[in-house]
């Protein structure tokens, strides 16, 4: 657990406490390792562990009344989650699968209260980065209702730039479910983009050559 005890370190949420607090959440905390579409925990179950993110990417998805399985969130390493209910056991309001191989730290949810009891400033960094997911979960709706295609896939690929870095390994289908949109519609953007020399598109992955953030100005 040495390796988490670093990671936990420098994650905004824990930042501050000292060996013996970590080293206290780390006793309760076991590691789950994931292969690629493993179910991390499905929407509805009952809430019973949040988790860090140490490795990979987690996709988050909801249901549609449809039954149609709905990607609303990529998940980077580092992030601490599900960003909802951090105090209270309801059920995990979406669904999380593993993208490629993950290591997740499972942190049960009475031995984290414990912890928040110890250390009340912890709860005033959850409140921070509740409220940054929501800042970021607003963007994102603003930009659905009143972006284009081409300007919402920008805005998302900007985000994903800046958690996870140059190489996007998500496909076609799963970036048109981020945006609201189709995989052709994707497809024939990220084509002209290649065209202009803004990224490669490999076969597993997306590589990003120009800074997106500046797309979005």
């Amino acid at each position: 657990m040495k390796k988490w005890l670093k990671h936990l370190k420098q994650l905004p949420l824990f930042e501050g406490l000292d060996e013996k607090a970590l080293s206290s959440l780390l006793k309760m905390s076991r590691e789950k390792q994931l292969k690629d579409k493993d179910i991390l925990f499905l929407e509805g179950e009952q809430k019973s562990y949040i988790y860090v993110l140490g490795e990979g990417t987690i996709l988050i998805s909801k249901l549609t009344e449809d039954g149609e399985e709905s990607l609303i969130n990529v998940l980077s390493e580092g992030e601490v989650f599900p960003h909802t209910g951090f105090f209270d056991h309801s059920p995990y309001p979406g669904s999380a699968k593993a993208k490629k191989d993950v290591i997740v730290l499972a942190i049960p949810i009475n031995g984290f209260e414990k912890l928040i009891r110890t250390y009340p400033e912890l709860s005033f960094r959850v409140i921070q980065v509740m409220n940054k997911k929501i800042i970021y979960l607003q963007k994102k709706l603003n930009e659905l209702l009143s972006l284009n295609v081409e300007a919402r896939l920008i805005g998302a690929i900007a985000h994903l730039q800046e958690t996870q870095g140059d190489t996007i390994r998500l496909t076609h289908q799963e970036m048109g479910n981020i945006i609201g949109s189709t995989r052709e519609t994707v497809s024939r953007q990220l084509k002209k983009w290649e065209k202009e020399q803004y990224v490669d598109i490999k076969k597993d992955r997306i590589v990003l050559k120009k800074d997106f953030n500046e797309l979005t100005t």
